[in-house]
């Protein structure tokens, strides 16, 4: 059963991300932009070539990839540093 059923890629390095369960999140990237590992995500077309196998959301045929609990973490991570 795969977890995420589909990721979109919005504008301002956001993605919407629906869940199996059929929530949904929009996860801002753009804090991770200045990372080694998410830094390639700085090209718009790559970006843009978001996909998923339902456990993994990856760009450019595997150039980047991130595993769900990686993304959630990205999610509550970034909350926590708002308050």
């Amino acid at each position: 059963m795969a977890f995420i059923t589909s990721v979109v890629p919005l504008n301002d390095w956001r993605l919407f991300v629906e869940m199996e369960t059929g929530s949904v999140i929009v996860v801002d990237m753009s804090r991770k932009l200045d990372t080694a590992r998410y830094s390639d995500l700085r090209n718009p077309e790559l970006f843009r070539s978001v996909t998923t196998d339902g456990d993994v959301v990856s760009w450019g045929s595997g150039r980047v990839t991130v595993t769900a609990r990686e993304l959630m973490d990205v999610v509550f991570i970034d909350r926590r540093r708002e308050k």
